[in-house]
């Protein structure tokens, strides 16, 4: 952000004759009443930082957090959940030393106690040999670095003749360096001659897709990724469309459309059961969700329906309507709702989104 001072703005001249009509005689009239603005509330380095926190732009959310404290823009009550704010992103973004630098600022500024730094238990990746000979990989949350361990377990499980099974349904979101360990093993077992499926890929594609832009020639790994679960998916329009892409972007040849063989595969192990009884938990990063997946929340239930947000890393704005509409509908047959657990930039950003008019927003403790 650039400031500017009164040297750099324009001269302005209003002095010249005709530019300004002399008001004519008569009553004056009355000065319109102020209208409050929606959300006149917020501090507007929460919204700029939530809005960029939602579109994907933690680095940016984090600058704009920082520009805010150090020009002590928000004072006041406000100013604490600035640094609250900010002290997430730094969590979200590993930043343990301006963590701790900002930790002991807050203690001296608000003489009150800074938050602790919460170890994130990495994804719980599995992989397991089933029956039939079979290997069964769980991945979880964000397909990243952490994933390489489990990855290289599952090729050391594949025999000859088995089907290993990548099961993405409690994927989120993947970078470029889990897209490449994914590719690697998926290579690697191409070369072995052994057999590989992928389960529930459609949702891990759209979020992968989101994040993609013709023409910017970077995370080739994520490119290619979205090629592999489009044809896992049996998407052959959608496939088509991101080679073209693909090979505008990089000037390369994308992979070819392939049919894929069928297999025959036994149950998997069931999910473990949710955290908490009785709530919904909304977890990772859910971008570009249809109403189909807030199918949950507008069943018949209970008079209140709790949501649990405490493991929610980002909801972006398409996905943020969709859960602001189905709120509405519920809010229109007399049920409560509650979304607790939230951090304060999804707090924000859910109320720009309008979803605090039929959904109470509590933020996690610290």
């Amino acid at each position: 952000m650039q400031f500017v001072s009164d040297d750099d703005l324009p001269s302005l001249d209003f002095t010249l004759p005709g530019l300004i009509s002399a008001p004519s005689p008569g009553p004056v009239p009355p000065a319109p009443v102020a209208k409050a603005a929606p959300f006149a509330h917020l501090p507007p380095a929460l919204v700029d930082a939530a809005t960029l926190h939602a579109a994907g732009d933690a680095l940016g959310a984090m600058r704009r957090l920082e520009v805010a404290i150090k020009g002590c823009e928000v004072p006041g009550a406000a100013e604490v959940r600035v640094w609250q704010a900010l002290f997430e992103v730094l969590q979200l973004l590993e930043r343990r030393h301006a963590f701790d630098a900002l930790a002991l600022a807050f203690c001296k500024r608000f003489k009150l106690p800074p938050p602790h730094w919460k170890i994130e238990v990495a994804a719980q990746h599995k992989a397991q040999a089933i029956s039939g000979g079979h290997v069964h990989v769980c991945l979880e949350k964000m397909l990243d670095a952490h994933a390489a361990d489990v990855l290289q377990e599952a090729r050391a499980l594949a025999r000859e003749g088995a089907v290993v099974c990548f099961d993405l349904t409690h994927l989120d979101a993947a970078d470029n360096a889990g897209a490449t360990l994914l590719l690697d093993a998926l290579t690697a077992l191409k070369k072995a001659k052994k057999a590989y499926v992928l389960i529930s890929p459609q949702p891990l594609a759209t979020a992968v897709s989101a994040g993609l832009a013709q023409g910017r020639a970077e995370n080739e790994a994520l490119w290619l990724l979205l090629l592999e679960l489009y044809q896992q998916a049996s998407m052959q329009n959608e496939f088509e469309d991101a080679a073209v892409n693909y090979a505008v972007t990089f000037e390369k040849s994308p992979p070819s459309w392939e049919l894929l063989p069928v297999y025959s595969l036994p149950a998997m192990p069931a999910a473990a059961p949710a955290a908490e009884a009785g709530a919904i938990p909304l977890r990772g990063q859910i971008v570009g969700v249809g109403r189909e997946e807030f199918t949950a929340l507008v069943a018949p239930g209970r008079d209140e329906l709790v949501i649990d947000a405490t493991a929610l890393l980002r909801i972006d704005a398409a996905s943020a309507r969709v859960l602001q509409q189905a709120a509405d509908e519920i809010k229109a047959t007399g049920r409560r709702i509650v979304i607790r657990g939230l951090s304060v930039l999804n707090a924000v950003f859910l109320e720009l989104q309008g979803v605090a008019r039929s959904a109470e927003l509590v933020e996690r403790s610290a």
